[in-house]
């Protein structure tokens, strides 16, 4: 329902499984525009392990960004949101995210310190009427206690050297403007890791880069993420970037997760057809020049009044009449650890 008052804390003690840093169990995020209700996010569930990268993946208009916002609690207020967001913060405590006010102290207080988010335009994640070095060191101060303005700058100057971004003592001065979009990407990278966050989410941070650039933060991102001990939910449409950075993949659409397994199951044994499609799509080394690449028919349709059945039916060229059209499907184990949201591999096709 909207309009959801969002409880102070959980109402009864929350417990994760495993060794996992965060759990999403049953997330739903409708979104209520002028005459309809979107349901952008339908049911996700997925975990993430500590020190373990997962890839998110799927087409604009899947739910994946909504999702990585629920996470940090900043989607807009006309989203209302059901399930679990489970979290284990720094000091052992597991937490619901859901549960917490949204611009409440608990909540603002784990933003930057121990869940920070890198977003897809550089160039207007910074404001331009103060320096980077500024807005950097304001992240600091807000989250370190007892830090004053001297500490925060050396450790702004001092993440700005651990991304590589030349001279920082002259740039830590400099305004937005006078920096590159891959050098603003370094600098926010850098930002987002002055507190040291446990939980880093990458919404397609190199999506406005050239390609030298992105193989630069990508490897970047890697060896911080290792240097700290950071888990990553990297959000992305290219599965080729997956293939390099992460350990598993969730595929989604239509606001569901439709298949997740590690990055091996998923490009090896592929059993979804919209994973299938995502796959065929990828240009290949030892492609005629004159093939053209193949496309998933048709697009993404608007998350509006879905009855129950395949999200992916009306696109899919397998779809079995009278099943994936008006059945909801459930996922499947077809290996361990890999799960298949399709009729035909309920089938054993």
């Amino acid at each position: 329902m909207f309009g959801k008052t969002k409880k102070k804390g959980p109402d009864r003690p929350v417990e994760m499984s495993g060794d996992h840093l965060l759990e999403v169990r049953d997330l739903n995020v409708n979104i209520r525009v002028e005459e309809d209700t979107l349901h952008a996010v339908r049911g996700v569930n997925f975990v993430l392990g500590r020190g373990e990268t997962l890839g998110l993946v799927g087409e604009s208009g899947c739910g994946k960004s909504v999702t990585s916002k629920e996470i940090m609690g900043i989607n807009p207020k006309n989203c209302a949101s059901s399930g679990e967001v489970l979290f284990r913060t720094k000091s052992g405590e597991t937490v619901n995210l859901l549960t917490l006010e949204k611009d409440g102290a608990v909540y603002r207080a784990l933003r930057g310190s121990e869940i920070a988010m890198i977003f897809q335009e550089p160039m207007t994640a910074f404001s331009p009427l103060y320096t980077v070095g500024n807005q950097m060191a304001e992240l600091v101060l807000l989250h370190t206690p007892g830090a004053d303005k001297r500490q925060a700058r050396a450790r702004v100057l001092e993440m700005m050297k651990k991304v590589g971004i030349a001279n920082p003592e002259r740039r830590v001065d400099q305004y937005p403007y006078e920096f590159s979009g891959g050098m603003l990407q370094r600098a926010l990278i850098a930002m987002m890791l002055c507190c040291n966050p446990t939980l880093l989410i990458a919404d397609e941070p190199t999506t406005a880069l050239d390609v030298t650039i992105q193989a630069q933060i990508l490897e970047l991102m890697k060896g911080l993420q290792k240097e700290f001990s950071m888990s990553i939910l990297f959000i992305t449409h290219d599965l080729g970037t997956v293939a390099g950075m992460c350990d598993r993949v969730a595929v989604m659409y239509l606001g569901q997760i439709v298949e997740t397994g590690s990055v091996r199951q998923i490009f090896h044994n592929a059993c979804h057809p919209y994973t299938r499609g995502l796959l065929r799509s990828l240009p290949k080394m030892d492609q005629n020049r004159d093939e053209r690449l193949y496309a998933i028919r048709g697009v993404v349709p608007l998350p509006v009044g879905l009855k129950p059945s395949c999200g992916f039916h009306e696109r899919c060229e397998q779809c079995v009449p009278g099943k994936c059209d008006c059945t909801e499907i459930q996922p499947v184990e077809v290996e361990p650890g890999h799960f298949v949201r399709c009729e035909l591999v309920k089938k054993g096709g």
